[in-house]
């Protein structure tokens, strides 16, 4: 079963994709939204400022859709025989782990220098592009600061794919994406530490 994605809400993600899976399958999931900066910080175990190095790598997961869900949007087969159940398998969950080496720690257990690697739903698998709607993935080469829920057996993962990534600008200030209400500063930042 898929590790829990940050902190995904919904277990179940739905996909569009056409039957010869040459064009892109949208991933749309739930996240928890957040109300300002101090709420992020207060939730996430783990805040930094940190660049994405290296090319990331790609993780391919099949999950049999859940039959106590019986919301045919969630669970195609819902209703369906027991018989039913030994039906294909549900379409992959692609998982795209990156690499961050951390620059600055805000809070948490990380060191300056340490590598730490990031998860984000969606990537590129089998020449099929599999994306999160309304996100923009971590990019290599580019720094952030990240709100991030570690895990002892798996990687970090962001709180909310759209409020816990502030790419950081040409003087190293955190942006937010284009759909994020959230403004953070780096002075407002470090008073949280």
């Amino acid at each position: 079963m898929l590790r829990r994605l940050g902190a995904l809400v919904c277990a179940a993600v739905f996909v569009t994709a056409c039957s010869a899976q040459a064009e892109p399958v949208l991933y749309r999931a739930d996240y928890p939204h957040y109300e300002s900066a101090d709420a992020l910080f207060d939730k996430a175990t783990l805040v930094v400022e940190a660049r994405i190095v290296g090319a990331p790598r790609y993780l391919r997961q099949v999950a049999a859709p859940d039959p106590a869900v019986t919301d045919p949007k969630l669970n195609p087969q819902a209703g369906a025989p027991p018989a039913a159940a030994a039906q294909p398998e549900g379409p992959p969950t692609i998982i795209t782990v990156s690499t961050a080496q951390v620059l600055k720690v805000f809070k948490g257990q990380a060191q300056v220098g340490q590598s730490i690697e990031v998860k984000e739903l969606g990537g590129v698998f089998e020449g099929v592009t599999y994306a999160e709607e309304h996100t923009t993935p971590l990019k290599q080469d580019s720094g952030y600061i990240l709100f991030l829920e570690t895990f002892p057996d798996s990687p970090a993962a962001l709180l909310n794919p759209v409020q816990a990534k502030y790419p950081l600008d040409a003087s190293s200030n955190p942006a937010p994406l284009p759909e994020n209400t959230i403004k953070l500063t780096r002075a407002e930042l470090e008073t949280m530490s």
